[in-house]
């Protein structure tokens, strides 16, 4: 009898076990799918309210050369040089949906929305398959309301779409080839990665950083891996096109951002490291950074045990030692070769950082939940609600104070398209994004001629002295007569590239140009006027 019962107690336990089991699961599926309805209604919310702004100068760059593609015709005096610095695989997309005449939020919805809600399920997926779900599920949440992330889902930005192929990338590296052993999962990989740098050039870090840890966990092994060899085949093959434009161009790029007149090789390595590493603190806002220093603090196993790693004695630090790769890849990019980072240039730097604070709340979870878990679970609800309403509370008012900015640049170039003929030449300061709204062609201030007497710095700026105000001045006049130009553009947005000469020119001459519309300010200050040339 005491058998019996001993064996139904067991049973009991079992069920008891298995009910728990499998709540376990729903919770973690409903909170998913909470997370990602969450991440879809915020976005949407944004999406709504944005969808009218105007494009900034780089969205403009590449919208114009977007259109441009498709358009054919003549081509924009600025043209070898915008399609030599940028990739092309996003104006292309955005040429075929123009081509095909799609609206623009609903360019913005299938090549930014949805990327961009879809790396967040990625982040959960990759931290899940590295760490385990609580940590994927953080880290998702944290990326589902980063501010930088969701402020640039609604610019016609490549930093979206490059992050989206790069996690993509990451994911069928770590997710399908090293953990689950499935070759597809390197292919794809090195497809998406070189996706992501025909996207966004320093996103070539992704595929290097899964060669670097298979060469530091495998040793000279790798190279005789007719699987490793597929994948850097299969890598090549996608960047095929893209190389032979790249050597089509001359390798503007490489000029452009490392060239003799670049801004970047100017810039001490030691001056970046101390601009780039404190924007981190204000990137990840206090309370999330604490986390990530606990999270980076755990690494020490780490750096005491880097031998383990690379004699593979255990694979417990494998997962560490990647995200510490990816990040310090990341970093010493921008530091030391770039050296030069904004808020958008470092997305790709943000998850590992994200894991690493998800890592550092499940320590704090952990140590705690040894004396009370209801005391642990409120400080973890502590850490991630009160990271997300600091980075909704920065986002949201950063996106609502941008949202009106360049207005008068916007509707300055469709009143353009609308009452000047289509062979119409305009001088403007911002080139591309009258040239993406008015369709005209557009040419700017800039001279060669001024350039050869060297009268502008290496930002672009005339230099403000007599001789070379004078110049310029008289170059631009010759310039106008050359290209035939109709009409000027005079504004407040882009004084780099408005030499200071140009506010006054139109006052100064009023026999060659008349001014035929304009665009005040709420006190009726001028922010815009448009003129034309007199015959």
């Amino acid at each position: 009898m005491k058998k019996e019962e001993s064996d139904h107690l067991e049973q009991k336990k079992a069920a008891i076990r298995n009910r728990l089991k499998n709540i376990t699961k729903s919770r973690d599926k409903y909170l998913l799918y909470g997370l990602i309805a969450f991440t879809i209604i915020l976005k949407l919310y944004y999406f709504f309210k944005t969808m009218d702004q105007a494009v900034w100068w780089d969205e403009g760059d590449y919208l114009a050369v977007a259109k441009e593609l498709v358009n054919g015709g003549e081509r924009p005096e600025w043209w070898s040089h915008f399609t030599g610095m940028r990739p092309l695989l996003m104006p292309l997309v955005w040429g075929f949906m123009f081509l095909i005449n799609l609206p623009e939020p609903v360019v913005k919805f299938l090549t930014l929305l949805i990327p961009s809600v879809a790396t967040v399920i990625i982040t959960y997926k990759l931290g899940k398959d590295l760490y385990n779900k609580n940590v994927g599920l953080i880290a998702a949440v944290m990326l589902s309301v980063y501010w930088v992330h969701s402020f640039y889902t609604f610019r016609f930005l490549t930093d979206i779409p490059a992050m989206f192929f790069g996690m993509l990338a990451v994911y069928f590296f770590w997710s399908q080839y090293i953990t689950n052993e499935k070759y597809s999962g390197l292919y794809l990989a090195m497809v998406f990665g070189v996706l992501a740098f025909s996207t966004r050039f320093p996103l070539a870090l992704v595929p290097i950083s899964f060669c670097i840890y298979l060469l530091s966990v495998r040793g000279l092994k790798i190279f005789k891996d007719k699987v490793f060899w597929r994948g850097i085949g299969f890598g090549a093959l996608t960047l095929l096109p893209y190389m032979i434009y790249f050597i089509k161009t001359n390798f503007a790029v490489l000029q452009f951002y490392f060239g003799e007149s670049a801004v970047s090789i100017k810039t001490p390595i030691w001056t970046a490291f101390k601009t780039i590493l404190p924007q981190i603190p204000f990137l990840m806002k206090s309370i999330w950074f604490v986390c990530l220093l606990i999270g980076v603090a755990s690494l020490y196993k780490l750096f005491i045990g880097f031998d383990l790693v690379f004699k593979q004695k255990t694979k417990e630090l494998n997962s560490d030692y990647f995200i510490f790769l990816w990040a310090i890849l990341t970093l010493f990019l921008y530091i030391v070769i770039v050296r030069a980072a904004n808020d958008r240039w470092l997305l790709m730097l943000m998850p590992p950082l994200f894991y690493l604070s998800a890592k550092g709340i499940m320590i704090l979870h952990n140590l705690v939940k040894k004396y009370s878990k209801s005391i642990a679970i409120l400080i973890v609800l502590f850490l991630v609600f009160g990271g997300m309403y600091q980075h909704i509370d920065h986002n949201h008012k950063l996106i609502m104070s941008k949202t009106d900015t360049y207005q008068e640049e916007k509707l300055a170039g469709l009143w353009l398209k609308e009452n000047t003929p289509e062979e119409a030449r305009i001088v403007t300061a911002s080139i591309v994004q009258n040239q993406y709204y008015s369709e005209r062609q557009s040419y700017d201030f800039y001279t060669e001629k001024a350039k050869e007497i060297d009268c502008y710095d290496i930002y672009g700026n005339v230099k403000n002295t007599p001789d070379c105000l004078t110049k310029t001045e008289k170059f631009f006049e010759k310039k106008v007569k050359d290209i035939g130009a109709d009409y000027m553009i005079i504004h407040i947005f882009e004084p780099v590239f408005t030499p200071p000469w140009a506010y006054s020119y139109p006052l100064r001459n009023p026999e060659k140009l008349e001014p035929i519309q304009a665009y005040l300010s709420a006190d009726g200050s001028p922010i815009l006027a448009i003129y034309k040339f007199k015959d």
